[in-house]
């Protein structure tokens, strides 16, 4: 009981910040450096953190099976290298890190 009250609890803080994703999201193109610079650290962290969801996404959207399981295994690889990417870059004022669709991490929970 202990390990699935603690599991509960690890889940609850780890997946909490999507519930400001939105925000977040959006925050990453404001003229602000410091509000924008954080908001691409969040959104870089949150798409290497989550990029393991497309595995599971993307053959439930796609029709063909077979394709769905291609694209999986490119999404999660190309989620990961942006998010990866944006992270690194979150400090360089003005850097544009090509993004997978969606690109805030909270919209791959959306279908």
């Amino acid at each position: 009981m202990k390990k699935v009250l603690v599991f509960t609890f690890a889940m609850i803080i780890a997946l909490a910040p999507l519930s400001f994703a939105g925000a977040i999201c959006d925050a990453v193109d404001s003229t602000e450096y410091a509000k924008a610079a954080g908001a691409k650290l969040l959104r870089g962290v949150g798409n290497v953190a989550f990029c393991w969801v497309e595995l599971v996404r993307q053959p439930r959207i796609n029709e063909n099976k077979w394709e769905g399981a291609g694209r999986a295994v490119a999404h999660t690889i190309g989620r990961a290298v942006s998010g990866g990417l944006d992270a690194a870059l979150a400090i360089v004022p003005g850097s544009k890190v090509p993004q997978m669709d969606p690109a805030c991490p909270s919209g791959l929970f959306k279908s």
